[in-house]
């Protein structure tokens, strides 16, 4: 009787990096075959590290420790008097990717009631321990009637079906797997019939940053010295005249950031 090996074999398998691997198959045949195993051409030995088996009908290998080097089409191979049979295995090492995303989220400015759409790619595409979120000023999102999310094959977007100016803020997707995570943010503006200013108007080369909530404009400046101490005031595009003012007095010697809060 020919060596044979009952359907379905080797099963391929997908395994982390450091973890023991095992293939086995059941082989019949008379008189009892010969088993002999192989990654891609390279006949295995057994030793510590690879441990061949075959008893009563079950043929085994251990990998004790799998490496990237190892992944690879493994086959067994049963041999007698009367022929020959194979079943082959692929056996891949599991990449250990950290969330990257490859495409970022864009800022986005719009009027009151309009739909607001974001979008970026994940990568690894596949990973069934990878957690997608969606945050508002560091607050989680959850999917409602006017929220739609949406994570397929690395492909993340959060829609508003109608966003309110209470949605503007920071918009920020952030990725987790088990071995680590990654984020991408954006500016979400949604504005009023009457508008505060969007961009502002600082010396050159001084950075600040904005951030406008329902009723109030942030201004924050950044690495602030004596030199910035004046009157800083806060205007509508429509109408210049209606504005708020706050002045800034700076103390000490050292750089610090001044965070301002101008009401509406």
């Amino acid at each position: 009787e020919t060596a044979r090996v009952p359907v379905p074999g080797l099963k391929n398998k997908t395994v982390t990096e450091g973890e023991s691997v095992t293939l086995e198959c059941q082989i019949s045949g008379h008189p009892q075959p010969t088993v002999m195993w192989y990654r891609e051409d390279y006949k295995i030995e057994s030793s510590m590290d690879f441990q061949i088996t075959f008893k009563a009908g079950l043929a085994r290998l251990v990998i004790r420790e799998a490496f990237a080097e190892d992944s690879g089409r493994f086959t067994c191979t049963a041999t007698n008097q009367a022929g020959s049979v194979s079943t082959s295995y692929l056996y891949d090492k599991e990449k250990q990717q950290k969330p990257f995303f490859k495409k970022k989220l864009t800022s986005l400015r719009l009027k009151q009631f309009g739909p607001a759409h974001f979008e970026c790619r994940l990568t690894p595409i596949g990973d069934p321990t990878m957690v997608v979120e969606w945050l508002h000023d560091g607050k989680p999102l959850e999917a409602a009637n006017r929220l739609r999310m949406i994570n397929e094959f690395g492909y993340c977007s959060l829609d508003y079906g109608v966003a309110y100016s209470r949605d503007s803020g920071v918009i920020t997707c952030r990725a987790t797997n088990k071995y680590g995570t990654d984020h991408t943010s954006a500016t979400l503006i949604v504005k009023d019939e009457k508008s505060l200013v969007e961009e502002s108007q600082l010396p050159e080369g001084k950075r600040g940053l904005q951030r406008i909530e329902e009723k109030a404009h942030f201004l924050s400046v950044l690495t602030i010295d004596m030199s910035d101490a004046d009157d800083y005031s806060c205007a509508l595009v429509e109408d210049e005249s209606v504005k708020t003012t706050a002045k800034l007095t700076v103390e000490g010697k050292h750089p610090t950031q001044y965070h301002a809060i101008l009401l509406r």
